[in-house]
Order: structure tokens, then C-alpha cells, then sequence
């Protein structure tokens, strides 16, 4: 089995914990080989942990400050994040805002633009408390369109020809190599993301021409995924 990418290592942390971190938890759960590799030190400031592992794997995170703590996420938007969380069944827990890397005023911000967008709602328990929920997707018939002139493993295949040790593959790229009728493409997407075998991620869209964002895919919350990962492993 070959060796993990630093990527790979944190990328694996980070979704064992909601898609982020505060930076110091995760040099925590770090093994110390992996802290060997990347010359990280158990007593050092976090600017300077930042750095080491901007250096290695920068590229593939983003880091956020909230007061004196730096946190490392998986590309997001934050609404995005903050929908991760949420139940359709079970009411958000407000206790879990603290945790976030995001102040108040950003909270409430996103928040309050779910429920506009109808993603999130509100009840009233029996003391008349306002509890959030996720709303339940509208989702769409799904479209008999993938027959098995397209596969799975075709998909897989096309994703392991492109990922060549990276932490994902770009969806405008894997849409090219396929070059599958765009429905059959996208239908696989939500299939495999459903089932759980791959995540879909926001991407950087700075880092793209115009037609490559064309490229990318628009899910049912209105969100730009901008590269896959697989789960199954």
C-alpha cells in the first residue's frame, strides 16, 4: 500500500473532525514521523507551525484566525461548513458554535443567509425555543441517463489515472478525460457522493480559467464543487 502524502495524513484528521481544527490539535495528531518530516517541534509558536505546514500542504487548506487560535480547514465556504453540522432531524446544537472557526457576527451571518435560502429552518420547541434545522433537499428525479456504457470503475479509473498521489482531482479534469455526456457525468457525482464513496469539495476557482469553472459542478444547495475525493480507499 503505498505511503500517505502529507496532504493525505491531514486531509485524513481533518474529516475525523467536521473538516477542521484548531492548528495546535492537530500537531497533536500528528504521528511523530509525520512531525519528523515536517521539522515541527513540540514547543514552538502555532505562526511558525502555520508556516511548516502552509509549506508542505499549504495549497490544499485553508486557515482561519479566531482570536488568539489559528484554525486549518478543508476548502469551504463557510455556510457550507456550517450546513456539514446540521440535521434534518435533529436540531443544531448551539453549544457546537463555539467551536467554530468563525466570531459571532460570521455565525449569524451564515445563519441567517441558510434560512433565506431556505437550506436551514426554524422550530419552536414546547418552551417556545427557536431550534435550527437543515432543510430537508427537494431533490430532483433522478434521470435513468447511466447505463453501462458508463461505469463505476470507468469513474474510478479516470480519477486514479489523474490523482497521482494528490489529495483530489480538479472536477473540470475529470470531466474532460471522461468526456461523458454532461447529465451522465453529473448524475454520477450525486451517486457516488450519496453513497458516501466520494466527497465533493469547493476548490480554489481563483486557479481556473473561465471554461474550467463551466466545468465544475453546481449541487442541489446551489454550492461550486471544484474537485473530488475518494473515500473508498
Amino acid at each position: 500500500m503505498p505511503e500517505k502524502s502529507i496532504p493525505e495524513i491531514i486531509q485524513s484528521i481533518l474529516d475525523k473532525n467536521k473538516g477542521f481544527m484548531i492548528l495546535s490539535k492537530l500537531r497533536d495528531s500528528l504521528t511523530t514521523d509525520t512531525k519528523q518530516k515536517l521539522g515541527i517541534k513540540s514547543k514552538e509558536s502555532v505562526g511558525i507551525l502555520r508556516k511548516k505546514i502552509e509549506t508542505a500542504a499549504g495549497e490544499n487548506f485553508m486557515f482561519h484566525s479566531k482570536g488568539s487560535k489559528i484554525y486549518i480547514l478543508t476548502p469551504c465556504e463557510p455556510a457550507e461548513l456550517v450546513l456539514g453540522l446540521m440535521s434534518s432531524k435533529k436540531p443544531l446544537d448551539t453549544a457546537t458554535f463555539k467551536d467554530l472557526p468563525f466570531t459571532k457576527e460570521e455565525i449569524i451571518s451564515v445563519i441567517n443567509s441558510l434560512l433565506e435560502d431556505g437550506r436551514a429552518k426554524i422550530k419552536l420547541d414546547e418552551k417556545l425555543k427557536p431550534q435550527i434545522f437543515r432543510a430537508a433537499v427537494q431533490e430532483k428525479p433522478r434521470q435513468e441517463t447511466i447505463t453501462e456504457e458508463y461505469t463505476v470503475e470507468q469513474f474510478r479509473r479516470a480519477f486514479r489515472e489523474l490523482d497521482r498521489g494528490r489529495i483530489a482531482v480538479r472536477i473540470c479534469d475529470l470531466r474532460r478525460k471522461l468526456n461523458w455526456p454532461r447529465d451522465v457525468f453529473d448524475q454520477m457525482l450525486v451517486d457516488l457522493r450519496n453513497q458516501e464513496i466520494i466527497q465533493l469539495r469547493t476548490g480554489d476557482a481563483s486557479t481556473m480559467t473561465e471554461d474550467e469553472v463551466k466545468d465544475c459542478f453546481v449541487d442541489e444547495n446551489g454550492f461550486r464543487r471544484g474537485s473530488v475525493t475518494w473515500d473508498a480507499r
